[in-house]
């Protein structure tokens, strides 16, 4: 029988798991690593891996990823133009 704590932990971790796959854009190689081992098959599908020396993260969350965000602020950025 499952105990209340493992209920729990269970819920705490299906909470984070939710939070970086419905939240976060960039993830790290470890929560990249958490979801992978909650749900590999979706993580495998949402993740996009861009690579070890990125200040944002290994890898961005295509679920999240918006090519027009991505130009405003690569615009933003070449002009010094804040919108």
């Amino acid at each position: 029988m499952i105990s209340e704590r493992e209920i729990y932990f269970a819920e705490q971790e299906l909470e984070r798991y939710q939070m970086l796959m419905g939240n976060k854009e960039y993830l790290t190689k470890e929560e990249y690593d958490f979801c992978f081992e909650w749900d590999a098959e979706e993580t495998k599908t949402a993740m996009f891996y861009i690579g070890n020396n990125t200040p944002l993260g290994c890898y961005l969350n295509l679920n999240l990823y918006s090519e027009h965000d991505h130009e405003k602020r690569q615009f933003e950025m070449e002009t010094g133009v804040n919108s």
